[in-house]
């Protein structure tokens, strides 16, 4: 058994990992924060490393210093919230939101380039059906899902990638960035901006397939979080490269395109490149859309296996998770892109504050299997869901006509509410409330 990973396997399992967080979402939103920063691009970057950089790093540090998968470190916390918590989460991750939304943004992304209309709903199902079954081909092995992602899509995205920023750079479409079209403060709005992809859940979901490549190459198991660490710095390192790049790219529009995410996009590679521009946009969202699709199927059904394994050992299987999951995202991305957004969107969000808390709490406590120091996070974690789900009942509310105001003036009653971001000091002051009672040693 070896201790550490080669220069190369590193280099392939760190792209990887970059492959996965980029996304859709990472290759359209940072074009869409530089087009709306401008002027303001360095502060408002600074805010999206520390939410979409640095949250997700400390999701992998979480994981090396709980010394388990998401499901353990959150049981730990709480056996039996903990289990609901996980299993909802990877739901939503799974097939009910974000790999739906990869393949139904793949899809728009060729609907609007090649012009191709149609009331038929035929090519949009032989599409996704194509589209999860090279999914499952990524994921039916999860031992070589690093490996596949590493040698295979990483090199298409890092060179259409590189095409875009680099033509930026040098043939701007603007030589003058534009006014920021917000008001708040940038580096509290790159904050936002940057929780908003929710890539801390991705990595505490991502790393039940990175630990599985690592043994997959031959790694000892007590070597195993050591290279997971290596693996995390060497990815996410790539990401702060590409959406500094990207942001830049927006930036260097200066106003003059009046488009948003993947159209904005689309137009700014038509003028950097021309319609070639266009096809090398597809090729990379495709790719892009894929890699978070694979990371996103293998990672959740890595723990559903877990969760329901004991129960029938031969029904609930990683592959039969897999199927299933390809199945049911195929199901629910024949629903347009902005639907999936706008209904399951907030789920995703009313999730994100306590996985926050989950990663914080290992990263921070230095005793994180103390029974007082668990039983504080304990509480913690579930006031900090419950206030995530009242912001969720007003969401709804406001979004549907429900007319539930109670929801709305609850939860803008508390500080930060203004920033999304009032769990925050209720969960500090649960969390300090409950270590300080007396608690039993065991």
């Amino acid at each position: 058994m070896k201790r550490d990973l080669s220069i190369k396997e590193l280099a392939i399992m760190g792209g990887a990992l970059f492959s996965m967080h980029f996304g859709a979402a990472c290759m359209l939103f940072p074009v869409q924060w530089g087009k709306d920063a401008g002027t303001a691009l360095w502060p408002v970057f600074a805010g999206v490393v520390l939410s979409g950089v640095l949250l997700p790093y400390f999701g992998y540090l979480a994981l090396v210093k709980g010394d388990g998968t998401f499901l353990d470190i959150t049981r730990r916390i709480s056996p039996k919230f903990g289990t609901v918590f996980a299993a909802l989460t990877i739901f939503v991750i799974g097939p009910l939101y974000m790999v739906p939304r990869m393949s139904a943004a793949a899809w728009a992304a060729i609907v609007q380039i090649t012009g191709f209309e149609t009331e038929s709903m035929l090519p949009v199902i032989v599409f996704s059906i194509i589209y999860y079954l090279i999914t499952y081909w990524f994921v039916v092995n999860p031992g070589e899902v690093m490996d596949k992602i590493g040698k295979i899509l990483f090199p298409v995205l890092v060179v259409v990638v590189t095409a875009v920023i680099v033509k930026s750079l040098v043939s701007p479409i603007s030589r003058e960035w534009a006014a920021p079209s917000f008001d708040q403060n940038p580096v509290v709005y790159g904050f936002l901006q940057g929780y908003a992809t929710a890539d801390l859940q991705c990595a505490l979901l991502f790393g039940v397939v990175v630990v599985q490549g690592i043994r997959n190459a031959g790694i000892a198991e007590k070597a195993t979080n050591r290279n997971l660490v290596k693996i995390g710095f060497i990815g996410l390192g790539f990401l702060l490269v590409t959406i500094l790049g990207h942001m830049i790219a927006g930036a260097n529009t200066g106003g003059t395109i009046d488009l948003t995410l993947s159209a904005l996009y689309t137009e700014m590679v038509l003028v950097l490149w021309g319609k070639a521009g266009g096809i090398l946009f597809n090729v990379a969202l495709v790719a892009a859309a894929l890699t978070t699709a694979v990371g996103a199927v293998s990672s959740t059904s890595g723990i559903w296996e877990e969760i329901m394994y004991e129960k029938n050992r031969k029904l609930y299987t990683y592959r039969n998770f897999c199927i299933v999951s390809c199945v049911l995202s195929c199901i629910v991305s024949f629903a347009d892109l902005d639907t999936i957004v706008k209904v399951v969107g907030p789920v995703l969000d009313a999730c994100y504050p306590a996985a926050i808390v989950i990663a914080m709490y290992y990263c921070l406590c230095r005793n994180n299997t103390s029974g007082a120091n668990l039983r504080a996070a304990k509480w913690a974690l579930i006031v900090t869901f419950v206030i995530s789900v009242i912001e969720l009942i007003s969401r709804y509310s406001d979004m549907f006509g429900l007319g539930w105001r109670w929801a709305g003036t609850l939860y803008n009653s508390l500080p930060l509410s203004a920033y999304s971001l009032g769990w925050l000091p209720v969960c500090i002051m649960v969390f300090a409330a409950v270590r300080l009672l007396p608690c039993k040693s065991n």
